[in-house]
């Protein structure tokens, strides 16, 4: 067991914080283990835009497959958050193109207890379904309208979340890390 992976299960006293190399570097199962003892960010925290990729997905299918639904939009590289009330807002995720940077993949935020099996700890949750029109939006819009994530901190500045995607309850129980870091970037109002 590495020195985080023991850091994280409690059989040693933490020394350091976890950084974004830290994260990159753990297997799926102990970013899981992570996530369910980090705590939530302040709802008012995730505000402008974040830089993100994913982590570890468990296995090279895993990667791959998630890599390749997360790119259809193009080079997937971030998620962006704006409040709209105390504990309520909107976001999208953003894409490089050949034309440039695309905004897409709206989404609703909130914060409330975790949707993982046992955990009921509050998370920052990302829902994808209000936005995104299974009937019209092809495959893409399939698969948001099945899309939800979770955003837990792990240190200033640094988000670890979890999301799940799926149509039937084994594919929404594979859990996909991703990781988020800022805000790099303001808001940018959607028309």
């Amino acid at each position: 067991m590495s020195e985080t992976a023991r850091e994280i299960s409690g059989d040693v006293s933490p020394t350091r914080a976890i950084s974004a190399l830290d994260l990159r570097m753990m297997p799926r199962d102990e970013l899981v283990t992570l996530y369910h003892r980090l705590e939530a960010p302040p709802f008012e925290e995730m505000h402008g835009e974040f830089a993100a990729s994913l982590l570890d997905q468990g296995s090279t299918r895993g990667f791959l497959l998630s890599a390749f639904a997360l790119n259809m939009s193009g080079r997937w590289f971030g998620k962006a958050f704006e409040p709209t009330g105390p504990k309520e807002g909107h976001g999208y995720n953003n894409f490089m193109t050949p034309r440039g940077v695309r905004r897409s993949w709206r989404m609703r935020t909130h914060m409330g207890p975790s949707k993982l099996p046992n955990d009921t700890k509050d998370a920052f949750h990302l829902e994808y379904s209000h936005f995104n029109d299974f009937k019209r939006g092809g495959l893409v819009g399939a698969q948001l309208h099945t899309m939800f994530d979770e955003v837990r901190k792990v240190a200033p500045g640094l988000y670890l979340g979890i999301g799940r995607v799926g149509f039937t309850e084994r594919g929404r129980s594979d859990l996909h890390p991703f990781i988020l870091e800022g805000p790099v970037a303001p808001f940018v109002t959607q028309d």
